[in-house]
């Protein structure tokens, strides 16, 4: 489909898959998504420790020791799906990441392509919904899609990276 030659190319250790996941980590803790998430566990929590306050005591009572009694519920939920979505993040990496596995990449005019030894992927830049980099890490979304992936950011080299980046804002505004 297109001449881009590869211009990046990156050799998997065996710390990789931990490195990707805490990355992908970041990336969510930065989503307002994750926040409404957090804020509807605290409010939801709450309301029941404040419901569950028995006769004695007033609204205004419940209504400021409610939120007080589900900070430490609210915090052990949060810290146990953020420990099993780096788990489980860690062992998808693992498996596609393995040391010594070579993945390439190039950017060319208008296209990306990416190589893995499994299968080779050509990305339009129009199709992309967005780009975010993240230390060693750049994750992409396809429009349409709510599948991120994830690709070493020495596949992309700092001005093509930044001219991609730029490609992409038009449709984010």
């Amino acid at each position: 489909m297109t001449d881009t030659p590869m211009t990046g190319r990156w050799v998997a250790t065996r710390y990789s898959a931990g490195q990707a996941a805490g990355a992908f980590l970041r990336l969510t803790l930065v989503r307002p998504v994750w926040w409404l998430f957090v804020a509807g566990i605290e409010l939801a929590l709450a309301l029941l420790i404040g419901i569950s306050f028995d006769d004695r005591y007033g609204t205004l009572t419940r209504v400021l020791w409610g939120p007080v009694y589900a900070l430490v519920p609210t915090l052990g939920i949060v810290v146990v799906v953020l420990g099993l979505s780096y788990l489980v993040n860690r062992r998808r990496f693992r498996q596609r990441l393995r040391e010594g596995v070579v993945l390439e990449g190039g950017i060319g005019a208008h296209f990306l392509v990416l190589h893995s030894p499994w299968a080779q992927t050509t990305l339009s830049f129009d199709g992309l919904a967005s780009v975010r980099s993240r230390g060693q890490w750049v994750f992409l979304q396809q429009i349409g899609s709510p599948v991120v992936n994830v690709w070493p950011a020495e596949l992309f080299p700092p001005a093509e990276l930044a001219r991609l980046e730029r490609s992409v804002q038009p449709r984010k505004s």
